[in-house]
């Protein structure tokens, strides 16, 4: 439910709907209704925290989503007037096509059986082309090309040495949770000195307040870091793979008959933060983990096309030439190259078979 309402391609309308046909039900069998899928939405309680008399505190229980994917969610319920509205006829490039003089939305009209897009001149703008839909479509296929392995050979051995390449992950790792849980350790104990000089009255009970405040927030900060650091590993090797799949297959998957209007609208908000179009131009700008590979790709691609893949000599060539790149995600921060995919694997790779 969160995955799929963070992708901005659902009303909580549409995701009332959607959740319904998926299963989830109100105590009586029936449709849990809006309020209470944003009541759902917004409850610290899915990411490990508890509400209590207006404050959030640390839970006991395990968390079911992360921090990350919640505040997604929380700007999401924000910015109502951003979210699709829930319509039978529902264009693909509804809110996904910015005019790229003016800066307004694409207007999409359904004339003659036909899908027709163009400026709304909401602001001064001298722009008058209007883009069929399959117009736009065919200048987005080679878009899906230039981020794609070539074939699902490149794939397999991309996903080997991105594996390869992160071994001193482990190590890191390590180290890291170590230092995080020294932090624990000493802010448990910060604040409960606190505590037991401000019954004391050896402090002032404002000090004694403020240090509990500041030591549980650190605290709780380093637990947040301590729990991203445990999922961290595992998250990549799954974003990677399924987000270097979806590059792969992404042209199939858009025109396979079964796709329905909402699984090309989930696909085209992984791969395209936004679109512009200037004329009958489109221009894309990529999500941050399409805009790498936007940048990797080509390079990777170009390299199996020169090389002998069959021989171990060119496998090392390639994995030289290459480890700075497949290396360059290893940061501080050990986030994987996108959010991690799970309503792309259900509702998007399915198409692919």
């Amino acid at each position: 439910m969160f995955e799929l309402y963070s992708t901005g391609n659902y009303s909580l309308n549409a995701l009332m709907e959607t959740m319904y046909k998926e299963g989830l039900r109100s105590g009586s069998g029936k449709k849990i209704c809006k309020s209470r899928i944003h009541e759902h939405l917004s409850n610290p309680y899915f990411y490990g925290k508890m509400r209590w008399m207006g404050e959030i505190y640390q839970g006991k229980h395990e968390p079911i989503i992360s921090k990350e994917l919640f505040d997604v969610v929380q700007k999401r319920l924000t910015r109502k007037n951003e979210n699709p509205q829930y319509k039978t006829h529902l264009p693909i490039f509804k809110a996904k096509i910015k005019c790229d003089e003016c800066g307004g939305t694409i207007t999409w009209e359904l004339q003659k059986g036909h899908w027709y897009g163009h400026c709304n001149h909401y602001k001064e703008c001298s722009q008058t082309k209007w883009m069929k839909q399959y117009e736009v479509e065919n200048q987005l296929f080679p878009l899906f090309n230039e981020v794609a392995p070539k074939n699902e050979r490149v794939l397999s051995w991309l996903i080997k040495a991105m594996k390869e390449s992160h071994v001193n992950e482990i190590d890191y790792n390590n180290q890291k949770r170590e230092s995080l849980s020294r932090i624990i350790r000493t802010t448990d104990q910060r604040i409960e000195q606190a505590y037991r000089d401000k019954l004391d009255g050896k402090m002032p009970t404002a000090l004694c307040e403020k240090i509990m405040q500041e030591s549980t927030k650190e605290k709780e900060d380093a637990i947040d870091t301590l729990e991203k650091l445990s999922k961290s590993r595992t998250a990549y090797y799954e974003a990677g793979y399924a987000i270097h799949e979806l590059a792969l297959k992404a042209s199939a998957i858009y025109q396979n008959p079964k796709a329905k209007t909402e699984d090309k609208r989930l696909l085209l908000s992984y791969i395209f933060s936004n679109l512009a179009l200037n004329a009958d131009k489109i221009s894309p700008n990529y999500t941050f983990a399409f805009e790498f590979m936007l940048k990797f790709m080509p390079m990777l691609n170009e390299a199996f096309e020169l090389a002998d893949f069959g021989s171990n000599k060119a496998k090392e060539g390639i994995s030289a030439s290459l480890c700075p790149v497949l290396c360059a995600r290893q940061d501080s921060n050990l986030q994987p190259l996108g959010s991690k995919p799970s309503t792309l694997s259900v509702e998007l790779r399915a198409h692919c078979v």
